[in-house]
């Protein structure tokens, strides 16, 4: 594969981690996380940070440079923006940018009262039908973060809606345990999620969320169907103000 296929397939590897509309049970807290990632030669840093904009207005953000030989090759910029509404979470906006060997770009606006997305891609729009728990490619990782800690009946799997180009995509993803994970500032206690796809699909991602941080993202590993591997770590964070530090 060559470097410019896998810069694009970099910088996915953010945004690949869970929609459906879970209880606002608990709140949640702002914080700041830096990434490294690797994949077939090319090294990548990214930067996940969640705002509190207003009084129940929220921004979640990705920022990711990948290069080779310390010349830059893609630079991703990726943002949401969502209300919770009643103890949901309600997406209003997405934005998706990247740049540098190949460029793409993404919008999502979503019009809850006439019930439609308006979706585009480049030069294409689409307009699609709204129901009650649709999200974008970045406001649907604060509901799994809901689904787990609401998840009070011990569910093992769970199933999101999420807006891709367009359609809206069904994806599953499965509890695999906890596992402990080591990081530059220490082990944590983490519980790892593989998304379930068909058996034929060769394509695999595992993730692996903090327990004692607030289920912050630790770990993502892809495999993806040429047998490319990627991967991306948490190298340092912040939650709620508080420097994440390990187990030990």
């Amino acid at each position: 594969m060559n470097n410019k296929a896998t810069a694009i397939l970099f910088s996915y590897a953010l945004s690949s981690f869970a929609s459906y509309c879970y209880a606002q049970n608990t709140p949640l807290l702002e914080y700041v996380a830096q990434y490294e990632a690797s994949a077939n030669g090319l090294e990548a840093t990214a930067t996940r940070s969640l705002n509190r904009t207003d009084e129940n207005s929220y921004r979640l953000s990705n920022s990711l440079e990948a290069s080779i030989a310390g010349q830059a090759l893609a630079n991703l910029d990726q943002a949401s923006e969502f209300i919770i509404d009643g103890g949901r979470i309600v997406p209003l906006n997405y934005s998706y940018q990247l740049s540098g060997v190949s460029r793409a770009s993404h919008t999502i606006f979503f019009n809850w009262d006439a019930e439609v997305a308006l979706s585009t891609e480049g030069d294409e729009s689409w307009q699609l039908q709204l129901k009650e728990g649709v999200m974008d490619q970045l406001s649907y990782q604060v509901a799994i973060r809901q689904a787990l800690m609401d998840n009070t009946e011990d569910e093992t799997s769970f199933s999101f809606e999420i807006i891709d180009g367009d359609a809206i995509e069904i994806q599953e993803y499965r509890l695999v345990g906890e596992e402990i994970t080591s990081t530059p500032f220490g082990e944590l206690s983490t519980l790892k999620l593989e998304q379930v796809r068909e058996a034929s699909d060769e394509r695999v991602t595992e993730i692996w969320l903090a327990l004692e941080w607030d289920f912050l993202l630790t770990r993502i590993e892809q495999l993806n169907s040429s047998g490319l591997r990627i991967s991306l770590e948490l190298k340092s964070a912040k939650l709620d103000g508080n420097t994440v530090r390990g187990n030990n």
